[in-house]
């Protein structure tokens, strides 16, 4: 009878330890990409818009040169040049007017606009990035740089000497084709459609299973059956290690697959190829798993204090 109570402890110690795991996880991300907080933090800490901004500085050039030649090797000499001026131009022009400041902007009001829908406090994604003053801003960096060249370099250039510059920079930003607004709900559908959805219904399942709680009723109960199950002492002490062992489990395993190695060799990502520094993306994945410690520690200390309870209830007992 006694063997067949510590089987029955042991599969219920099993179930509770990976319950309490699979509840520090949804803690976890609760605490992180559930957080608005996180990626104001994330953002401003690893200097995530500078990093963007200065990609977007590598990737203009070749885009604008593309559109101006339409992919093709521009060869005489005199040609090339006047490319490589508009280029120059070009890209100053729309480099200067995505400024730092503005992508930080923009990268808060998107993260927070896919937390809040994540969540259910919005329905749907409704951030919308307006890129009209944006356009305006481009003109006017290529008026500014137009005002450089003489009336006879405009004529070879544009076909239309300096009183024609603010049409010039105008038909410019049309020929761009730039959007005026960006809508992300539309952009996250084309590019995944129905990924929020999902992911909305898997995070309504988990805060309805993985609740604080329904952990605390399942943990709860699993005492009470080993108090039923043992002595009372001795069901304080196995409930103590179950709910202890859970939470060190939840560290050293969070703490092997914390490292950026281990997360890219699973996941089949080559970090290095990113355009993102690897030691910015090391420091993010710090930071993220440090904020799932709390609940692991407060379950171990929780653990400590009912397995010190339970040494302590026979003394105590024999004292009386």
């Amino acid at each position: 009878m006694r063997a067949l109570k510590i089987i029955v402890l042991v599969l219920l110690s099993v179930v509770v330890i990976v319950y309490g795991m699979a509840f520090m996880v949804y803690r976890g991300v609760n605490n992180t990409l559930l957080n608005q907080e996180y990626y104001h933090t994330v953002v401003s800490d690893n200097e995530i818009p500078a990093l963007v901004h200065g990609e977007i500085a590598n990737m203009i050039p070749d885009i604008v040169r593309d559109g101006l030649t339409e992919g093709k090797t521009v060869t005489d000499p005199v040609q090339k040049a006047g490319v490589d001026a508009q280029v120059d131009l070009l890209s100053g022009a729309i480099i200067d007017a995505l400024g730092v400041d503005w992508i930080e902007d923009q990268a808060i009001m998107v993260t927070d606009d896919v937390v809040n829908s994540l969540t259910g406090e919005t329905g749907k994604l409704t951030a919308v990035i307006d890129m009209v003053p944006r356009l305006e801003e481009i003109e006017q960096n290529i008026a500014k740089g137009l005002e450089q060249y003489s009336d006879m370099e405009l004529m070879a250039m544009f076909g239309a000497p300096k009183a024609y510059i603010p049409m010039i920079a105008e038909q410019i930003v049309d020929q761009l084709g730039l959007p005026e607004t960006l809508v992300i709900n539309d952009l996250v559908n084309d590019s995944a459609p129905g990924t929020i959805t999902m992911v909305r219904g898997y995070l309504s399942l988990m805060s309805t299973w993985l609740g604080l709680l329904v952990m605390i009723i399942v943990f709860l109960v699993f005492l009470i059956l080993c108090i039923l199950l043992l002595q009372r002492s001795t069901g304080l002490q196995w409930f103590g290690i179950t709910t202890a062992l859970s939470g060190a489990l939840f560290l050293i395993i969070k703490s092997m697959y914390s490292s950026l190695d281990r997360i890219g060799s699973l996941a089949g990502i080559d970090f290095g190829s990113l355009p993102v520094p690897a030691d910015t993306i090391e420091n993010i994945v710090k930071y993220t798993f440090s904020q799932m410690n709390k609940s692991a520690i407060v379950l171990i200390i929780i653990g400590v204090v009912f397995f010190a309870v339970g040494l302590m209830m026979p003394k105590k007992q024999e004292q009386a």
